[in-house]
């Protein structure tokens, strides 16, 4: 099989809907449009490609999933056409390289550019923060939320004035440890919440931010 078919046809729409949440074939096929039957088909060949994986539940009660599946491996299928250089490549993402792809999904006008070159002049927040995600650009200010473990070590980021087409923008970071995130979510305090509906995460090493906000209704 081509491995582009898996991300123009319904293959696309099972992994997109894995990457929200574990599922079973029927949840799927209620999600998709289609029949249990077809998605089983896509299902097997998907978990054969090794893109999902599958575990089966024990002592279920009579109607509910026997089976589940979700992600194995989290990736980017990279396509260049230039005048000069084409081709395909695909990379399997960690917490280092996978902000670097998810970036270019923000539609903004440079700010994929400002934060790699954040990312590319501080490594370290790549290799020490939980999680950071992208709030949003107000009068060239960029909200980023970050956890950390000893947040007090990154104050200096708000500091930040990174040029981009003759513009400087201002980091503006949101700065929290895991527990202080966690205990905001957990009691519904009005301001993680809304960081929750909005936030665009970059990474999430624990799932920390994205286990909240997949459930978020």
């Amino acid at each position: 099989m081509e491995i582009e078919s898996i991300f123009l046809d319904s293959k696309w729409q099972i992994l997109t809907e894995l990457s929200h949440t574990s599922l079973s074939p029927t949840e799927l096929a209620k999600k998709t449009g289609t029949s249990v039957a077809n998605i089983s088909v896509q299902l097997r060949l998907l978990e054969a490609l090794d893109f999902i994986e599958k575990e089966k539940l024990s002592n279920v009660a009579r109607g509910e999933p026997r089976k589940l599946f979700s992600l194995k491996k989290e990736f980017a299928y990279l396509i260049l056409g230039t005048k000069s250089v084409s081709g395909k490549k695909m990379f399997r993402l960690d917490s280092e390289n996978m902000p670097f792809f998810t970036l270019w999904l923000i539609n903004e006008t440079n700010i994929p550019y400002v934060l790699m070159k954040l990312f590319l002049d501080n490594e370290y927040l790549l290799k020490d923060c939980l999680s950071i995600g992208y709030l949003g650009t107000k009068a060239e200010e960029i909200e980023l939320l970050i956890i950390h473990q000893n947040p007090q070590q990154l104050y200096h980021l708000n500091e930040k004035r990174i040029t981009r087409n003759d513009k400087a923008y201002k980091i503006k970071a949101h700065l929290h440890t895991k527990e202080a995130f966690q205990q905001g979510v957990n009691n519904k305090e009005e301001y993680f919440l809304s960081v929750l509906k909005k936030v665009f995460i970059l990474f999430d090493k624990e799932n920390i931010v994205s286990k909240p906000k997949k459930g978020l209704k």
